[in-house]
């Protein structure tokens, strides 16, 4: 079995705010996308601070295909980040 990555418990809500504010977004399927992109952001390594969490931000928005939607919900899910 590989390595299992993982985040920090603190990172993880922080996640979870941010998959809130990209359902709002893009809709139900957002949540679907969320956990592909969570899978994703997870199988690059352990997380372990904040801006590691921008890294999964820049997954998500890559699924807003409106330029300025797509800058409106980083700019919110950034403000997610801030401890």
């Amino acid at each position: 079995m590989p390595n299992a990555h993982r985040a920090l418990p603190v990172l993880l809500r922080i996640c979870t705010a941010i998959d809130q504010l990209f359902v709002i977004e893009v809709g139900p399927f957002g949540a679907r996308l969320a956990e592909d992109a969570r899978a994703a952001w997870l199988a690059t390594g352990n997380k372990t601070k904040p801006s590691d969490v921008r890294e999964y931000v820049a997954l998500l928005a890559v699924s807003i295909d409106n330029r300025e939607s797509r800058e409106a919900f980083v700019a919110e899910a950034l403000e997610c980040v801030k401890l």
